[in-house]
């Protein structure tokens, strides 16, 4: 008797009329509890999962709109469809923006696209959001990425020893800084000099910086905006 009440309970039709009813007249929670009702019934649905989750973001419940966002676009994937599978997780990215998986999966789809460029600007766009110490960790995370996609690109190794030398990490940044000298020359060895200098002022690393600014006078200008360290 009890497996037929709850058939007779759920009606999918009504609830999820009763779900729209709720979220075009701006009441998220009763909406949230509706969908709900039917993920009870039917957890995989994927669609389901896509109407809910922006709705639990706007309610503050992110670990569960990231769940939702998570297991739609992966249903999409095993169904090879990976432009839907972007779409959810960048539409994650944007209520989601300081869960750091969102931009992992943005760009770890762009780069299996061929799309190099749009990875990497994914991951910067990502580090972003991750501005406050607390999230130091995030945003080291995404600048490695970055740079296993384009190791020696100029803005990204400079942020990455920045936030590397802010978490008590020097030696990896100095090691960086060290191999992005010997790749370097004119206006940007200069500045891979100055951010040597910034992390150990040593007398070495002095000399180093002054001969990089005398060559770069004398060899012209490299096309590199200067950052601070």
């Amino acid at each position: 008797m009890g497996l037929i009440r709850r058939r007779l309970d759920y009606d999918r039709k009504r609830l999820l009329a009763e779900a729209e009813k709720a979220r075009v007249r701006g009441r998220r929670r009763r909406a949230i509890s509706f969908y709900r009702r039917i993920l009870a019934a039917e957890p995989h649905d994927p669609h389901l999962h896509a109407r809910v989750a922006p709705l639990l973001a706007a309610t503050g419940n992110r670990f569960d709109a990231w769940q939702s966002y998570h297991q739609a676009a992966q249903v999409h994937l095993r169904n090879k469809n990976r432009e839907g599978a972007l779409a959810l997780y960048r539409e994650a990215a944007k209520r989601l923006p300081t869960r750091i998986e969102t931009w992992q999966w943005v760009a770890k789809l762009e780069l299996e696209r061929g799309r190099g460029d749009c990875a990497i600007n994914a991951l910067l766009e990502g580090r972003r959001k991750f501005r406050s110490r607390r999230h130091r960790a995030e945003a080291i995370a995404l600048l490695r990425e970055a740079r296993s996609i384009e190791p020696w690109r100029v803005d990204i190794v400079l942020d990455l020893v920045r936030s590397l030398r802010r978490s008590a990490q020097s030696p990896e940044a100095q090691w960086i800084l060290g191999q992005m000298a010997e790749r370097s020359g004119g206006r940007e060895l200069r500045i891979v000099r100055g951010a040597q200098w910034r992390i150990e002022p040593s007398l070495k690393n002095s000399w180093n910086w002054l001969r990089a600014a005398f060559a770069s006078q004398k060899g012209g200008a490299n096309r590199v905006p200067a950052r601070n360290l």
